[in-house]
Parts: C-alpha cells; structure tokens; sequence
C-alpha cells in the first residue's frame, strides 16, 4: 500500500513527504480500549531473514492501519473493524516492507543524506508558516510528540520509504506501454452498451450428437496435443495413525495421576477478575482543552455510575471503546498481566462491586465496576484428568507410531508385496494402520496426504517401481512407502482417454446444433419476432445487461470475449449471433443501446492514463520478483500473536 502511494506521488515529494508523516501519526487501536497491555515482547512478531520486528513495532504499526481504515470508512469502520484482519494485513505490510527494501538495496539504491536532509526540509510539518525549517529543537518535539519515536529512527524510516520509492520508479520506466494498450484500455473504460440476450444452452442438443467410433479417433487425432501430459507418479503407503495409537495405548490411572503431580505448575490458576469498564478515549496528542474535557466527561459518568444508575446502560450510551461497550462494558474474566498498569493496579485493589475511578491511562479514562474475583488456584486433578491424559499420551503416541513405523519398513522389505491386496493384508494385522494410495503426481507437485513439501515427490521421481521409502513423519503419523506407477510424459492412448474424446465430441455436434438453431432464432428477431415469445420457446427468459463495459462479465453468464468483439463494432438496434459462448452454449444479442470513446478525449487522456498502466505494470513486475525473492527468504510470524487479534477471536 505504502508502495503504491509513494509510486503515484513520486513526482510531488512535498505531498509524499506529508503523506509519509500522517502515516506515522499514532493513534489508540481500538482492541485495546478495553485497556490490554499493548505489548512488547521479548520475541520477534515477524521475522524476515534476520530483519527482527518487535511486537511493539507490531502493534504500533497495527494502530497505523486501524486509523487509516477509520479515516476510509468513517463511522462504518466501528461496525465492520470485526470482520477485518487486521493482524494478517500487518504482517503482510512489514514482510513486503523487508523484500522491497531488500530488493532496493540488491540493486544499488541508496537515499544519501542530502536527499534525506530536504525532504525534512520540504515536509510542511516542519516550516513555519513562511516556509522556514523550524529549527531542530521544535523538529525533535513535533517527532517525538507526533510520531513517539526517536529523529533517528523516524529518519531511518523516512529514508526507508523514499528508497521504496526509488524502487518503484525504476520499475516504472521499465514498463513500458504501447499506444495500442493504452487505447485498448481507454475503450474499455469508456465503451458502454445496453442488451438483450438470448441464450441457447448446449445440453438440450446432446441427444441428437451421439459419438461413433471413427469420430471420436478422428477428434483425437485432430487435438491428439490436448492430451498430452507431464509424467506422473503414483504411491501407496501404509500409515501408523497417531491419533489412533492414543486412542489405543493404556495408560494406568497411577500414570496420569504421577504425571499431575510431577507437572503441578502447568495446571496453577492465577488471580482472575470480572469486571466491566467504560472508556472516555483521549488521543495522543490531544490538547489540555480535550484532555480536560474527556476528564469532566467522566468524572460526570462515573458520578451517574455511583449513584446506582445501571452500568452496563452507561457503558452502551458512553463508553468509546467498541469492543467492549455493546456488552454493557464487560471485559470478561482476566489474570494479572493481560491489561496495563494502571487499570490492572486499580481493578486487583477493590472490592467486587465498587465502581473505580475514573483512572487514567495511555487509552483516556476508564469508569470500572468490579464484579468478582477468583483466587489463584490449583486446579484438581479430576478437573484437567482428560488434559494430563492427552499429554502422557502425545509424546507416548508419537513414538510408538515412529516405533511401529519401523518395523513395518522392515516387514516390508522382507516380504516384499508389490500387489494393493497384498499390502493391505499387512495392515490388517495392526488396526492403527491403514493402507492409502494417492492421486497421479507430477514433478514438483505436493503428495496430498503426506507431507506439506515437495520432498517425498523428489524422492518418488528419483526411485524405481516397486522401490519402498521411509519411514517418514507427516503430519497424521509415520508412512512407509512404495512406488507404484509411472505414467510417463507424452500424448495419453486413445484408449486411455477415450470417455474424454467422445464426450467432447458430443458437445461439439451439440454447440453446432445450438448455433443453428441460434440462427433461426436471429433471422426471426430480425424479422420483428417478440425477443419474449422467442425465449419461452426455448425455455428461457430474455437476459437484459444494462451498461456492460468491455472485459467484464455479461450479466449472469460470466465473459463472453466474443459478445464484446460483436457487440462494440456494431451499431445500436444490430442484432448479432449466434455467438459462442464457451460451456454455456451460444447467445444472440441485441445492441439496445450503445456508446462509444471519443477519440479526442483519447488524445486528452493519453499519457496519463499511459502514466497509470505503467504503474500498474511495474507493481505486477515488482511483485513477480518479490514473490520470488519472498520464496527464498525465511520468515516466521508469531501466530499466537495474529490468532490474538484475528476476526474470529475478536
């Protein structure tokens, strides 16, 4: 996003530049209104290569994107923010940072300090009014007031962003347009038309298009190249099913019992509170005027609270925190360490049913009913026995099936079946295993099954029918494998494909009965026929498309290149067709209406619009080389981080 931005400013540097600087400003996010700790773990959020993003980092850069969606949506965004995955786009934002940024630097850009020096200078946020710098004391206040964070590192990221620009840049002189593309896509924009449609589906007419034999070889020798394929492979393999073995191993009640007393600390229950809260927001920057303001404000709620008006009404009419305040401002049950100091100190300090506050705190002020406690406990063992159970017999599980795998390598060699009924009889004799075959594979190709890679599809096109591999760990246990076909590369038998020839064969005698007919329909509209009588007779129903434009859908049939091919080179009132229509079978259209581009607004608009094409060009190319780059670069991302902040834990 940022990217593209800067690409279609880049010629403005004084706009960019503010751009750059209301994307730093911070604002709350919302999530954490209820007043969660905001973070700032010793962990990377993501990582990228040996680029480190702290969660800080994270969720400063997430309040960045919540407020430029608040700014999109306006009031909308409080009713849709739930729906919308904020985490997942935040990580995505700060991967495709580091692969541009990476790409920049693999080819020499570099933003030397002059440069960095006047866009400083030419940012509006620090001239006075008469354009002058503000001077480098008031340059240090307004960043670290507005954007929290050092000069050091707001320049950093400023250099950061004009580098990305750079890059972008130089991928937009590469990308070349013709005049031809360019008036292509200005018809498409400006091309509009008005129709009617009659469709005449191919499947009535297979009746009367049966396949014989000779046609069917002939068909096949016409587009024998249609069937050509890549070499496959195919396997079948035994797996030891860790799911079953738990299902299947004992495990003695004194085991269990052993285990819970061994692993007390993992069953300890700390401190919990119940409470509800109602947020008055303060924004960061907010002035002693709406600071006060905010401070009055609650203090009045809270007074009204005290005075045994109904809290959870209060919070529905007052609180400015939309996670919580539809649910009258309850924030559920929450162990010390989940919300910020000072809400966490002044909730864990009262009794259940005071009203606290208002207390303050890096989201504004918070109004707090205290509802209850639960004391640290530990829970008993009868309560967690089926989670003791499940972790004495995961690590039990995982290595009796690798155990089991193993002998199983070894019946296999030693016996050597090479039918399916003489593997599975094998299996038969250890009810946690299971016999399975998978689908034909190509080189390159994942097993669906077994492993989430291509490494068992390298070793499967490296061996010999009938050669056994593993034991392997995938995902649902551990496999033992062999070898079982190879279907090599070239044109499939006609034996083999046959079914295939003679139903495509079918459907062609099926269209041309349709296009005929779609001819008799055509001449009998064009001879002042009711398009409606026309339809009921084929057992349909007149289509009208209103304002179709070029390369988009026609109506509910999908695209239809031939319709716009037809369809913008006739005049209006033309009735043209039959026209195929893929496997929908074939329309006749009517031009109800039609406009076309001018060619002097062409003239006008040429090199800007050029001027967009190519930039859409050069992210398509920059992209292609990102996700190239993207594959070779490691990068891990703290799940439990995103599933936190997720829309179906929201």
């Amino acid at each position: 996003m940022a990217l593209k931005w800067l690409r279609d400013n880049l010629r403005h540097l004084k706009f960019i530049l503010w751009g750059v600087v209301a994307v730093f400003v911070l604002l709350v996010f919302v999530d954490w209104g209820a007043g969660r700790a905001g973070g700032g773990g010793a962990g990377a959020a993501v990582q990228i290569g040996t680029t480190k993003v702290s969660e800080q980092e994270f969720l400063d850069e997430m309040r960045r994107l919540d407020q430029r969606f608040a700014q999109i949506y306006g009031e909308r965004w409080n009713d849709i923010r739930a729906q919308v995955d904020l985490a997942g786009q935040t990580a995505s934002y700060f991967i495709d940072r580091e692969l541009q940024l990476a790409e920049a630097r693999r080819i020499g850009l570099k933003v030397p300090p002059s440069e960095l020096r006047e866009a400083i200078l030419a940012n509006p946020s620090f001239q006075r009014e008469g354009g002058e710098f503000v001077g480098s004391e008031t340059y240090e206040r307004i960043v670290r007031a507005y954007f929290r964070m050092s000069t050091q590192a707001f320049e950093q990221r400023l250099a950061e962003d004009l580098m990305i620009g750079k890059l972008n840049a130089l991928a937009e002189r590469t990308a070349w347009v013709s005049d031809g593309e360019v008036e292509r896509e200005y018809r498409r924009q400006r091309d509009v038309a008005d129709l009617e449609i009659l469709q005449l589906r191919y499947e009535p007419f297979l009746a009367g298009g049966a396949a014989t034999e000779a046609e069917a070889r002939a068909a096949y020798e016409r587009d024998s190249e249609s069937y050509r394929r890549d070499e496959q492979r195919a396997i079948r393999y035994l797996l030891v099913e860790s799911a079953k073995l738990r299902r299947l191993l004992p495990v003695e009640a004194a085991e269990l019992r052993a285990y819970y007393d061994e692993h007390k600390d993992e069953f300890l229950e700390g401190e919990q509170a119940n409470a509800r809260h109602i947020l008055i927001r303060v924004a960061p920057d907010a002035d002693q005027v709406a600071l006060a303001e905010a401070e009055l404000l609650a203090n009045g709620v809270a007074q009204i609270a005290r005075s045994g008006a109904d809290f959870a009404e209060l919070a529905a009419k007052h609180s400015q925190d939309p996670g919580s305040k539809d649910g009258g401002g309850d924030l559920g049950w929450f162990a010390r360490g989940r919300m910020v100091k000072e809400f966490e100190d002044a909730v864990f300090a009262a009794k259940p049913g005071e009203i606290v506050g208002p207390i303050r705190s890096q989201f504004g002020f918070h109004i707090i009913r205290v509802d209850g406690f639960r004391p640290a406990h530990q829970r008993p063992f009868e309560e967690v026995e089926e989670q003791v159970r499940f972790a004495v017999v995961e690590g039990r599980a995982a290595a009796e099936a690798e155990a089991r795998a193993a002998a199983l390598s070894r019946r296999l060699a030693s016996a050597k079946p090479q039918t399916d009924e003489e593997w599975q009889a094998i299996a038969d004799e250890d009810e946690a295993v299971v016999l399975n075959r998978s689908p034909l594979f190509s080189a390159g190709q994942p097993i669906p099954g077994t492993v989430p890679d291509t490494s068992l599809t390298t070793e499967a096109f490296a061996a010999e029918v009938g050669a056994l591999g593993g034991p392997l760990a995938v995902p649902r246990g551990w496999i033992v494998w062999q070898l079982a076909e190879v279907h090599p590369e070239g044109v499939r038998p006609f034996e083999e494909v046959r079914a295939e020839v003679e139903q495509a064969v079918r459907r062609d005698k099926a269209l041309a009965l349709a296009a005929e007919r779609g001819r008799e329909i055509a001449a009998r509209w064009r001879a002042g026929e009711d398009p409606a009588v026309l339809a009921a007779e084929l057992g349909t129903t007149l289509i009208v498309d209103s304002d179709h434009r070029r390369d988009t859908t026609v109506s509910s049939l999908g695209a239809i290149p031939a319709v716009d091919d037809a369809v913008f080179t006739a005049a209006a009132g033309d009735i043209v067709g039959p026209l195929p229509a893929g496997a929908r079978g074939v329309v006749v259209v009517r031009v109800a209406d039609l406009q076309l581009a001018d060619p002097a607004g062409l003239a006008a608009e040429r090199e800007s619009l050029r001027a967009r094409l190519m930039a859409a060009r050069a992210g398509r190319l920059l992209r292609a080389s990102l996700n190239e780059q993207r594959r070779d670069t490691e990068i891990t991302i703290d799940n439990e981080l995103l599933q936190r902040f997720s829309p179906a834990s929201s």
